[in-house]
């Protein structure tokens, strides 16, 4: 199941011409609540280590980062501003029967593709245990909504190695199309 998943995600990539994806935002969009026992959060920093154990768990090994110590240090880099301003407003955290179950992480602006205009999600994580609830969407949706009612033109991410095919339907569902 593993191989053929993989391979899947692998068909997936290959049928877009670039790991670039942007959704241009409508002046309005109609929020999508979060499923009932789903519970959005704004990114806080105290929780830098239920972050870091939640970033650590959702991706292969070895692709994010390959211990806590990596992951958490992740994830204050992004609090710093490593990798550019967050937006408090449309990053957020995921709880679920108040336990950490992912994250959406939004900057301003891409710091590696300088044309880009609008926020740029420079993470989407969500725990294995909380796969199929609808986290991954409900934190994706969160970003829109508020890009869009910020008046921002366009929402753009990258996708790699350790995008799951999950999240991938959900960037072309929600109408993210691969830039040129």
């Amino acid at each position: 199941a593993v191989q053929n998943r993989a391979g899947e995600l692998e068909t997936a990539q290959n049928n877009l011409s670039t790991d670039l994806l942007t959704l241009h935002l409508p002046p309005t969009h109609s929020a999508d609540h979060a499923p009932g026992s789903l519970e959005l959060r704004g990114l806080d920093a105290g929780t830098a280590d239920d972050l870091a154990r939640c970033y650590l768990a959702a991706y292969p090994p070895g692709v994010a980062a390959s211990d806590l110590a990596e992951a958490r240090e992740e994830m204050e880099a992004t609090f710093r501003g490593d990798y550019g301003e967050l937006r408090a407003d449309a990053s957020a955290s995921a709880w679920v029967d108040g336990r950490q179950a992912g994250a959406i992480m939004v900057v301003t602006h891409s710091i590696w593709d300088a044309d880009l205009a609008g926020p740029f999600i420079i993470d989407l994580f969500t725990d294995p245990a909380a796969r199929g609830k609808g986290v991954g969407r409900a934190l994706v949706q969160h970003a829109v909504d508020v890009c869009s009612a910020a008046g921002d033109p366009a929402l753009s991410l990258r996708f790699g190695e350790g995008t799951s095919e999950a999240a991938l339907g959900i960037y072309q569902k929600l109408g993210f199309q691969p830039v040129d």
